[in-house]
């Protein structure tokens, strides 16, 4: 009998420990799924003339705001948001294509913000859910693992790879942590295999870091439309391409990250231009008239001694698809129209 008294206390103590622990638990995939998805819209973009350009998917970070890949708007000339039956239009308002994200205003949006995790705290092989529209599909569900952190030169984390599927249509969608929290937004995957299971989202930590980053890049282009009279671009309104140069000529060099400037250009030329932006300097990005790129970067190994912009052009002309023209090198546009 002398020993129930410790006895009791133990038995207090693992119940305590075990209602701790509920508290902590994540919530099931249908749980969570249900908490989100109304977060989580279609994004279709149009051209000119009004019609469809492509799609993708985006999150609602904000009251009538969602963010997105900015190649997701590439060549648009309007943008709407889509869930069910609903359908209204977009404005752009941020953007930051060296980091491929850029928020839309959606006035008249009635749908829930989500919550933005941390991914200091988010560790490889925890389960990971992306909700998009692939295919056009909305509210689709695909389950994973947190397969790495993908850091740059500078240690620095650039993707988040994940083993949760996507297809065509996913980029912009949220990659959510068990309990529904934003890690990061969909942003590539590798296709053409048996198992699809390699793909790639852009950190939470850069959607935080967008509205100031986007008044930092947009501030000299600004200055110089004061300066010279001209105005400056106006994301709001009927064009959605994040610009980020002044248009006083056809002739003048385009700002670094103003992708919309790129001259023979695709959605895949844009997409490595935006890779391009995050590699260490020296760097050179090569163009040619048939819409091929090459790209270099860093010290030259083996013994070479060409420079960046040396060795991508010659790689480039190897293509024989037309003339090749280096349009950046380090972090300045020397491209000039011809």
């Amino acid at each position: 009998m002398k020993h129930r008294p410790a006895f009791a206390a133990r038995v207090v103590a693992a119940v305590v420990a075990g209602l701790a622990l509920g508290t902590a638990q994540a919530m099931t995939p249908t749980e969570m799924y249900n908490q989100v998805s109304p977060s989580v819209w279609r994004v279709t973009t149009y051209d000119r003339d009004g019609l469809p350009l492509g799609q993708g998917s985006g999150v609602v970070i904000a009251p009538e705001a969602v963010v997105t890949n900015c190649h997701v708007l590439s060549r648009a000339m309007k943008v709407s948001v889509r869930d069910g039956k609903t359908s209204l239009p977009a404005k752009l308002t941020h953007w930051d294509p060296q980091r491929d994200v850029c928020q839309l205003k959606v006035p008249g949006l009635q749908a829930p913000a989500v919550v933005l995790g941390d991914t200091s705290q988010a560790k490889v092989g925890q389960d990971v859910y992306t909700i998009g529209a692939p295919q056009g599909l909305e509210r689709t569900i695909s389950a994973g693992l947190l397969s790495a952190f993908r850091r740059n030169e500078n240690n620095q984390l650039v993707t988040i790879q994940t083993s949760a599927a996507i297809s065509g249509g996913s980029s912009g969608g949220g990659l959510f942590d068990a309990n529904g929290r934003l890690l990061g937004l969909i942003t590539k995957g590798m296709f053409g295999g048996t198992a699809q299971n390699l793909n790639f989202a852009i950190p939470v930590d850069w959607v935080r870091e967008l509205p100031d980053r986007h008044a930092r890049l947009n501030a000299p282009a600004q200055a110089a439309s004061a300066a010279s009279g001209a105005a400056a671009p106006a994301p709001a309104g009927d064009t959605a391409k994040p610009a980020t140069t002044t248009t006083t000529s056809s002739r003048e060099t385009a700002a670094l990250n103003d992708l919309s400037r790129l001259p023979y250009a695709n959605d895949r030329m844009r997409e490595r231009y935006s890779q391009f932006l995050t590699r260490p300097l020296p760097r050179a990005f090569v163009i040619s008239e048939g819409g091929d790129w090459r790209l270099a970067w860093g010290k030259p190994t083996g013994g070479a001694s060409a420079p960046p912009a040396e060795r991508a052009m010659k790689e480039c002309e190897a293509l024989k698809r037309g003339r090749c023209f280096v349009y950046a090198v380090d972090n300045e546009v020397v491209y000039r129209p011809q």
